[in-house]
Parts: structure tokens; sequence; C-alpha cells
């Protein structure tokens, strides 16, 4: 009886956690894009953006489904979700940061009727439902309904050099369109790494972000870390077989940094 009980427990846990959300005939009015897209503008421009605050909340999760139906539309919208989310609760409560910890890992904001926190965002859905502590080498188990319907599949790196997370070595925040995330999360790529990168020939070391030690996993997709590097040009062939130092990341408050360029 005892074993029947895990065993039903087990599965009910399994099947909760494969359930996602039906794509509806029609889309969010305003978009779910747009008001993502609001949420910031609005910020940024020194306004009040409880408007856009407010009506993420109530946005259909299954019209919502069927207007992020490719992978850069789902970029642009929760980039832009973590960013703005970001901004606008260390805007309303700049105190919440003393616990960090707290900051990203309670939920204090709802898209599409969830109620969700930073790190859902993160890695329940842009990183593709990876484990906080996982490197990036281990999956969450059991995401829920919500995650399963929205995470993005196999995650992207190039998302650890355009998300902001309100530190002063985060990098700017940009608005993110689905037509153009691509090519900007390359530029965002290149120009945060070329920032913060050194390259010691001498002493044949990089000295670069603690976010490759952090996530080092998530680089599989373009053959690791060093890959990643040649790949937008922070370093060369040879310059693979150096050692790598990360450095200290600042973790002083520092918001309301707007990409210009």
């Amino acid at each position: 009886m005892r074993l029947f009980s895990i065993f039903s427990v087990c599965f009910l846990l399994f099947f909760t956690g494969c359930a996602r959300y039906s794509a509806a005939d029609e889309v969010n009015e305003p978009s779910g894009t747009e008001l993502s897209q609001q949420l910031l503008s609005e910020q940024k421009a020194g306004r009040d953006a409880k408007t856009a605050y407010e009506t993420l909340a109530e946005l259909d999760p299954k019209k919502l489904v069927a207007e992020l139906n490719n992978k850069n539309k789902k970029l642009a919208f929760w980039i832009n979700i973590y960013n703005g989310m970001v901004q606008y609760l260390l805007a309303e409560q700049p105190d919440l940061w003393e616990s960090r910890n707290t900051f990203f890992s309670e939920k204090r904001f709802t898209v599409a009727g969830e109620l969700l926190s930073l790190e859902n965002v993160e890695h329940g859905i842009i990183r593709g439902g990876e484990a906080k502590l996982g490197l990036g080498f281990i999956p969450q188990l059991f995401p829920g309904k919500f995650k399963r319907s929205f995470k993005i599949k196999g995650g992207d790196p190039r998302i650890h050099f355009a998300l902001n997370c309100g530190a002063i070595d985060c990098p700017p925040v940009e608005i993110y369109e689905p037509a153009t995330v691509d090519a900007r999360l390359d530029y965002r790529s290149k120009t945060y790494l070329t920032k913060v990168t050194e390259v010691d020939d001498s002493e044949e070391v990089i000295r670069t972000t603690p976010l490759f030690s952090w996530f080092r996993g998530d680089f599989r997709a373009y053959d690791g870390i060093d890959d990643f590097l040649v790949h937008f040009g922070i370093i060369t062939e040879e310059q693979k077989s150096y050692s790598k130092d990360f450095k200290d990341y600042d973790w002083t408050l520092e918001t309301d940094v707007w990409a210009e360029d």
C-alpha cells in the first residue's frame, strides 16, 4: 500500500510536470511583447510603469503561448520581463537589495496569472529549465505547467550578457524586439566581453567574468567557454590553451543603466 502511494505521488508529479498550456487561436491585446517593452520604456523615460506591470499580470497564458511561438519571441519577451522587473522592484523598494538571495528567490510579480520570482524567470524559463546551482549541467525536476509552456528549449548562453540583475557589473539594459534579438544578443555578448576580458600573453592567462564559471554548462552550445570567446573575437585559437582567471563580481547596487548603443 505504501509503495502504491509513493508511485501515485511520483506519477502525479510527472504528469503535472509534463502539462503545458495549449495555444489559443488569438493573442493578447496589447501583446505581451509590447507590454514587456512598455515596462522598460516607461522606466527609461522616468515615467510610472505601473500600468504595464499590472497588465502583464492579467495576460491570458494561452494567448501568450500563441504569441511566443518561436525562440526569438520568447527571448525578447522574457529578457525584457526579467530586466524590467528588476528595475521596477528596486525602484519601488531599493532596500530589497540588502538581502540579494531573497530578492531573487522570492515570488514578487505576476505574469499571465503566474506568481513568479526572478529566479523562476532566469533559470526556469530563459535558461531552459536549468537548476540554479547546477552550473548548467543539471535540469530542474518537475518544473510545472507554466515553466514548461514558456521555457526556452536549450537556453542561450548569450543571455548572460543581456540580463541585468541590478549590480554594477551587469550589462546595460536594452529593450529587445523579436526581429532583432538574435543580432543584438551577439552584439551585447561581444561588447560586454570586450569590456571585461583581459588577455595576458606573457603569463598565458585570460582574466574574465565569473559568469563563465557560474554557468559553464550553458556554453556547451558553442563547444565550451573557449570556443565561445573565439566565436566573438575575444581570444584567438592559439590563446584557447591559456588558463582562465575569473574575476570577482561587483555586486554594488546600480540601477537605471540603459544601453545607448
